[in-house]
């Protein structure tokens, strides 16, 4: 009486009596992501469950199949890249026997960290057996024949951690351009290449250069400096000294290219405000009854 040997699951089962040939059985993806700082690596296994139904006869004579994981060239898959793990154990070779007392195994299949990403396809190769069937194909004592074609995916990821860092770094970044390219200059706008002169009778005159800077404050003397950080984030303020202010004025751009003076009205006037950007403007004391010309 023949012996006869069927494999494995009910889809690898269909997938050999319904599709062509050349047509393989996916059995998914492994997923892994390395380290990064303090979260460790992981790798997400495939787990496949194979189902045998061995003849009557080849369960009396204690027959066996041992079957081998090949590539699509019919060379063995290295378990420097596929591991297959049976009941806990790495099997050698990603070789494995199966008794005719045997219904179902368990398979799970992970890679190596360094293994290449993508797809890997070859077949489970029948290679050593005492049986006369595989299926519907007769079969000879030393013969080796392929049962079925396999797809496995292996898809490497980011480390979770650093995949979050990515996505902190990214909407940083994003905030960062919103506000320097857009914000920044509606809130904050800066001087043209605007210069002015301040004519002060009896006195050295003082030369502005307002270009870059988003305010300039003219004072008696040096107030507190502008902090790095907020240069950074809103722009430079420029600072400068003449005995004959004693009460800080400050001035901001407006539209075209015009200078608007902020000042204590019940010492200085200024007209005109906003001053333009070329041409002239008067800027009286007056409590000291001092005309200073704005050139």
């Amino acid at each position: 009486m023949k012996r006869y040997l069927f494999i494995p699951l009910s889809i690898i089962l269909i997938c050999l009596s319904s599709c062509k040939k050349d047509e393989s059985v996916s059995f998914g993806s492994v997923e892994y992501y390395p380290s990064f700082l303090w979260v460790d690596s992981n790798m997400t296994p495939v787990t496949k469950t194979f189902d045998f139904d061995f003849s009557q006869d080849a369960k009396d004579n204690n027959s066996y199949a041992e079957f081998q994981f090949v590539d699509n060239e019919g060379k063995p898959i290295s378990t420097n890249v596929m591991q297959v793990t049976i009941d806990g154990k790495e099997i050698a070779n990603n070789t494995f026997r199966v008794n005719s007392d045997v219904s179902s195994i368990n398979l799970i299949f992970t890679f190596s960290p360094n293994a290449e990403e993508g797809k890997y396809q070859g077949y489970l190769k029948l290679i050593s057996h005492t049986l006369d069937r595989l299926d519907s194909q007769p079969l000879t004592s030393s013969q080796q024949v392929d049962a079925f074609q396999w797809t496995l995916n292996f898809d490497e990821g980011m480390n979770p951690l650093a995949k979050i860092l990515m996505w902190i770094v990214i909407i940083i970044l994003f905030l960062l351009a919103i506000w320097f390219a857009f914000l920044k200059p509606v809130l904050y706008p800066k001087f043209g290449s605007i210069q002015k002169t301040f004519i002060v009778p009896g006195m050295a005159p003082l030369v502005i250069r307002f270009k870059g800077a988003r305010m300039v404050v003219l004072a008696a003397s040096h107030p507190t400096k502008q902090s790095g950080w907020n240069r950074f984030w809103t722009g430079k303020i420029l600072y400068k000294t003449h005995p004959s202010f004693v009460s800080p004025i400050t001035m901001r751009p407006v539209r075209r290219n015009k200078v608007l003076l902020k000042a204590d009205s019940s010492i200085y006037r200024v007209s005109p405000n906003p001053m333009p950007g070329i041409g002239t403007a008067s800027f009286d004391n007056i409590r000291s009854n001092m005309h200073i010309t704005i050139n």
